[in-house]
């Protein structure tokens, strides 16, 4: 069972693409997906900065009302603030990433 959880830990770090933003950001709230979250905090804090100015060109004020254009919006804003932090990262410490 330990060997089964470790496992499934490696396959939980997610790349930030469009669709994997997409299911975490507007996916039904399981388990799996609290799991995911855990594992990807920086990804998470980055979702949840953009929710804060986003603004969606259907005008639509619900995340769940959302269509696949304004779902493809935020992920891309999502990976562009991602972009934005590691190259304020790699700055401070002198890394180029």
């Amino acid at each position: 069972m330990i060997q089964l959880l470790s496992k499934q830990a490696m396959s939980v770090v997610i790349k930030p693409t469009v669709n994997n933003i997409i299911s975490l950001w507007f996916g039904a709230d399981t388990p799996i997906r609290q799991y995911k979250i855990k594992l990807n905090p920086d990804l998470w804090k980055a979702c949840q900065r953009i929710d804060h100015s986003f603004h969606v060109s259907s005008k639509l004020r619900s995340p769940e009302q959302y269509r696949k254009s304004d779902k493809i919006a935020f992920a891309r804003a999502v990976q562009q603030e991602l972009n934005r932090l590691r190259a304020s990262m790699s700055k401070e410490t002198g890394c180029f990433a």
